[in-house]
């Protein structure tokens, strides 16, 4: 089930190697210039977007499709459209999904993911669309009303209806409620179950049996998952039960679903975890877990998890000054920041504003400036720091100003707050690109003028011939933001039609 996330089956689940920007003869229509000859910024700019709209393999046309995908900008519509009739299934699904992204409020039109293609395909754009929350029930129920759809889809579409809080009945299952697929059968007995039918769900637990180890595991993880995630509540104790002797992976879903749909079960359940296993791993694991689950853990349960100085100290701190009344909290959230788990320390960020603003500013800038300490600074510290200038954006732009625009120091902290300013591409955003243009390294100038093009409809000539720069490649930033560039150049220089008759499929 995919674990009920976004993910693009047969792409997103595979790491893609960056391409190179000017491919060969593929890319068709546009040829590269020789040495020396002038190279005409449309002509560079469309020979990026090709490599956007030509399937490969590897599957790295993915990657710069969702970020055209992001600037939800309605006039690439008529490019989504036309990878609608690609041959390249992957191609189809995602002009489906930017498409769905520019309806707004109406989100994905239920028809037209009945035309995609064979089956397959359509549970690809099914799990996607939820994933991305672009099902509406009015939608679903379309949908559900079709014969084509797998026991599987329709599995799926009726927990989203149940999540949505929306009315469904058992009939709307069809063949699901009979499936012999373990997981489509597991899923519709704990969909049964919300309608008090045990029937299907004790079914389910004695082929259990016949299932490998290995396979019961992931099995139950997945469901477990499910069930938090579409809120199917009367599951929680039937899943603590079926993994009350494992300390695997599924015992930990089967608990974290416990704690958000019956959380005295879920709680009594973590304690035990945590007292029958006090590795630092476990204590960790469990730590995120209470963090996770917010009131439904008590100030004394995270005691529980301490033992020395390292990472479930600084979790069990961070637990109990948000449970103390009136206490300043930001003491242990820093201490939790810095503590150099990814999972822990974005937590900690993003409960800063329950601090004062003085010290919730003081954190968040410590995010940004750690990087200066930091002998190596990691992805993790530098995704730790481009969260913080996010949430910065909005109240200490001045402070952002003078670390982006510095030219001591090490070069990761004015990239990672205008990387931050370039992923927002808010009004907030451009606002704070406009207050360090001229003030920046190349490829911070080349992202600040990237974010101020996301929102501004009017560039001056200079700012139009140097976004064509960095659409041609010459802006010194990641692809991704490069094949923005190439599109928001291209819109700012009345290109629209002549791309959408080169971009179209061949």
């Amino acid at each position: 089930m995919n674990d009920h996330r976004t993910a693009f089956a047969t792409l997103a689940q595979m790491k893609v190697a960056c391409v190179a920007l000017l491919c060969a003869a593929s890319l068709g229509g546009f040829t590269r210039p020789s040495f020396g000859q002038r190279v005409d910024p449309v002509n560079a700019a469309m020979l990026a977007l090709r490599q956007a709209v030509t399937y490969q393999d590897s599957g790295a046309q993915h990657t710069l499709l969702v970020s055209l995908r992001s600037l939800k900008d309605p006039t690439l519509k008529p490019i989504f459209e036309g990878l609608l009739t690609s041959d390249n299934p992957p191609m189809r699904v995602d002009g489906f999904l930017g498409l769905s992204e520019l309806r707004g409020e109406l989100g994905a039109d239920p028809v037209q993911l009945l035309k995609l293609g064979e089956p397959p395909l359509r549970t690809v754009a099914i799990t996607e669309c939820l994933g991305l929350s672009l099902l509406k029930p009015e939608s679903i129920r379309v949908l559900l009303a079709s014969t084509e759809l797998t026991a599987y889809d329709r599995a799926l579409l009726v927990a989203e209806l149940n999540r949505l809080h929306e009315p469904w009945d058992v009939v709307m299952l069809g063949d699901a409620a009979m499936s012999s697929t373990a997981e489509v059968s597991g899923l519709a007995g704990m969909l049964l179950l919300e309608k008090d039918d045990a029937t299907r769900w004790e079914i389910f637990v004695g082929k259990l049996a016949e299932v490998t180890p290995s396979d019961r595991e992931d099995l139950l993880r997945r469901l477990a998952n499910a069930a938090r995630h579409y809120e199917l509540s009367k599951s929680a104790g039937k899943l603590l039960q079926l993994t009350k002797d494992s300390k695997g992976v599924e015992r930990v879903a089967a608990i974290a679903a416990a704690l958000k749909l019956s959380p005295e079960a879920g709680r009594a359940a973590l304690l035990d975890f945590v007292q029958s296993d006090r590795s630092v791993t476990n204590l960790v694991q469990c730590g995120l877990l209470m963090l996770a689950a917010d009131n439904a853990m008590k100030f004394e349960d995270f005691s529980m998890l301490k033992g020395g100085d390292g990472v479930p100290d600084s979790i069990a701190q961070a637990g109990e000054a948000l449970r103390t009344p009136n206490a300043d909290a930001s003491v242990a959230l820093t201490g939790l920041m810095v503590c150099n788990n990814r999972a822990a320390s974005e937590w900690a960020i993003r409960q800063s504003d329950k601090l004062s603003p003085d010290a919730r500013r003081a954190m968040l800038l410590l995010a940004i400036d750690r990087l200066d300490a930091l002998q190596a600074p990691s992805m993790n510290d530098r995704l730790l720091a481009a969260l913080a200038a996010q949430q910065l954006i909005g109240f200490a732009r001045e402070d952002l100003v003078s670390r982006a625009a510095r030219l001591s120091g090490k070069s990761q902290v004015p990239e990672s707050i205008v990387a931050a300013m370039c992923d927002l591409g808010t009004p907030d955003a451009t606002a704070l690109a406009r207050m360090m243009r001229g003030k920046l390294a190349q490829r911070g100038e080349s992202m600040a003028l990237v974010t101020i093009a996301k929102t501004e409809p009017n560039l001056n000539p200079n700012e139009l011939r140097e976004l064509g720069r960095i659409a041609g490649g010459g802006g010194r930033v990641e692809e991704p933001i490069q094949i923005q560039a190439a599109w928001l150049f291209v819109r700012n220089s009345n290109k629209v039609a002549l791309a959408t008759q080169e971009l179209s499929p061949r």
